[in-house]
């Protein structure tokens, strides 16, 4: 375990370095806010098309079906217990989404590269790629037909438009998101095995080795600005991060033992299901009505601990 704490902590000394910075010197929300808008449309989707374009779709087909069942029975379980237990609408939307949206692209791609080398960034933009597709699609198209308050754009089209026209505003809303877009163009160049020329692909190439460096950084100073708040209001959080981090990776692992005969082929896909709570939950509570306060703790939460968790999950494996 040490050997696999000592190469991933870099990628938390940036963080924490990050949150020291932002103390110190209390950078205005326009920093992560740039830095976080330049890797979720320019070098997160050139770092997943890069890496997609380079796959083999040849006998991953296991590896696609294992990862979209754990999505998909992470959006039905949610969806259950909020209907057995009555929760509240705006609850259910933010489990819906948070559950399934680990940070696997801004934090699972450098634990992995750390971990394996840059031999497993096609295997990584594989998993990154099913699980955008489903967090894309399914994930927001709930969130989007669900959102039904006055201030919302999207409960003026429900009561306005038929029911076919806001399926076709949220399908055109989803193909224009860039990161989707990197996983269909990224798949497609692999799949019809098309050559990218040299050139392009260089551009492509340093664009994508920004991403790191960035989103680590976007992390910390996003952590060094929330506030702290009482122990009390951190119960919700603590739960939900003891899921995130233990329970739900736990039952992949036993769900693999059960039925996966080459388990070691799985192993990054584990991983990356230990990974804690994503940012990109965070930047959509405002326009889909979720709950932010609870999203700004599981991350500052889950991500701190995280730096634990994932070496024990890795060096178990």
């Amino acid at each position: 375990m040490f050997e696999i704490f000592i190469v991933i902590v870099p990628l938390f000394l940036i963080i924490f370095a990050s949150v020291i910075i932002q103390g110190w010197y209390n950078l205005d929300e326009h920093w992560p806010r740039v830095l976080n808008s330049f890797a979720l449309n320019i070098g997160l989707p050139a770092l997943i098309f890069t890496s997609l374009a380079k796959v083999s779709l040849s006998g991953q087909s296991n590896i696609i079906l294992i990862n979209s069942l754990f999505l998909l029975s992470s959006f039905a379980l949610i969806y259950i217990l909020g209907k057995i237990l009555n929760l509240k609408q705006k609850v259910v939307k933010t489990l819906f989404i948070c559950l399934a949206f680990g940070n696997i692209a801004y934090l699972g791609i450098p634990v992995l590269a750390q971990i394996y080398g840059p031999k497993i960034l096609p295997d990584a933009s594989l998993i990154i790629g099913v699980h955008l597709f489903w967090l894309f699609t399914v994930g927001l198209g709930f969130l989007d037909y669900t959102v039904t308050s006055r201030q919302s754009w999207i409960g003026k089209l429900l009561r306005k438009k038929k029911k076919q026209d806001i399926i076709k505003h949220i399908g055109l809303d989803l193909i224009k998101n860039p990161l989707l877009v990197a996983v269909i163009l990224g798949l497609l160049v692999a799949i019809i095995d098309i050559n990218i020329p040299r050139i392009l692909k260089t551009s492509l190439d340093m664009l994508a080795g920004s991403v790191t460096p960035i989103v680590l950084v976007v992390i910390g100073l996003f952590i060094g600005k929330s506030k702290i708040g009482k122990i009390e209001e951190w119960r919700l959080a603590i739960t939900f991060t003891v899921i995130t981090l233990f329970i739900s990776p736990g039952a992949f692992y036993l769900a693999l033992k059960i039925f996966a005969t080459d388990l070691d082929k799985y192993i990054p896909s584990m991983i990356m299901v230990a990974m804690p709570l994503a940012i990109t939950p965070f930047a959509l509570a405002d326009k889909f009505g979720l709950d932010k306060q609870f999203i700004a703790r599981a991350i500052v939460l889950s991500t701190t601990l995280s730096i634990i968790t994932i070496p024990l999950w890795a060096s178990a494996l």
